[in-house]
């Protein structure tokens, strides 16, 4: 009987808690394909309580490396050798790349909305009012991103003080950029909505499959042809988007972030930079089949 040599295939995948609705797996094993790549990723499902056991997992099994997406984006720091860039300086990951056993964390989500805000919405942070909702990692990703784009003022809107405190002087201590946060209740926000440039949602509220649910911001405040984005990109044009387009607002879905933050941890990984658009192709294309209209 002759002897067989079987391929190594390296193991790569993303952690969330659900994950069910993740597009990275068809995104990312598209990009290896596309870059002749011997490797596969896929979806794991990890309990709050099992990411330790997760992350070390990925030094056992000798994967490239790993996406973290919601809720593990900030808890999962703890058990890494080090964070890097951005990661650093907003105290969430998203991309944990496997050097030789050390485990090195990395945030791409700032700069993957800011790629999607400038390529496809034509929008310029600098010198805006900017409005977020929610105070949870990619929130921190974007806020940081957004305060180093020097904007005029940025304000949290958030239903957990606390969280949104804390990030507030995050940002304080570690970029000097003072910002304002908010409760939903707050009769405040009426006037912010009307003063603001930007409104961007997140949260969780209204993905897929909870899509009738919106967040409780007064989108009818704010001016005409004013941006309102939503990192949700499933489905790709939210309730709330929606609203937010009757309303004569323009309008941002979360798939480009999608794309630019997997573009760049996909670098990170192999240092090979994919091609935009036959990846952009194959996720509208599942976005579309996938419920008729709609999709980290």
């Amino acid at each position: 009987m002759s002897d067989s040599t079987f391929p190594v295939i390296k193991l790569y995948g993303v952690y969330g808690y659900p994950v069910g609705h993740s597009l990275s797996p068809l995104f990312q094993n598209e990009a290896f394909r596309i870059a002749n790549l011997n490797a596969v990723y896929l979806p794991f499902s990890v309990e709050p309580e099992r990411l330790r056991e997760a992350v070390e997992a990925v030094r056992a099994l000798q994967m490239g490396g790993i996406n973290i997406t919601i809720p593990h984006k900030q808890t999962v720091i703890p058990y890494l050798d080090q964070i890097k860039g951005d990661a650093l300086l907003t105290g969430s990951v998203n991309t944990i790349v496997n050097r030789n056993g050390e485990l090195i964390g990395y945030s791409t989500d700032g700069d993957g909305f800011l790629l999607s805000l400038r390529k496809e919405a034509g929008f310029e942070p600098a010198d805006k009012e900017v409005i977020i909702l929610g105070a949870g990692g990619a929130s921190r990703a974007i806020s940081f991103a957004l305060a180093r784009s020097k904007v005029r003022s940025l304000h949290l809107v958030n239903r957990n003080p606390e969280r949104a405190t804390l990030l507030r002087r995050d940002l304080l201590e570690r970029l000097g950029f003072e910002v304002k946060v908010y409760d939903y209740s707050d009769p405040e926000l009426k006037r912010l909505a009307a003063a603001a440039d930007l409104v961007i949602n997140t949260t969780p509220v209204g993905i897929f499959p909870e899509v009738d649910a919106t967040p409780p911001f007064p989108l009818e405040y704010c001016a005409a042809g004013r941006l309102v984005c939503d990192i949700i990109y499933r489905p790709q044009e939210t309730k709330w988007l929606k609203r937010a387009s009757e309303l004569g607002l323009r309008t941002l879905g979360g798939l480009g972030m999608l794309i630019y933050q997997g573009i760049l941890s996909f670098s990170l990984w192999t240092g090979i930079t994919p091609s935009e658009e036959p990846l952009r192709a194959v996720l509208n294309k599942a976005l579309v089949v996938s419920t008729g209209q709609d999709g980290d």
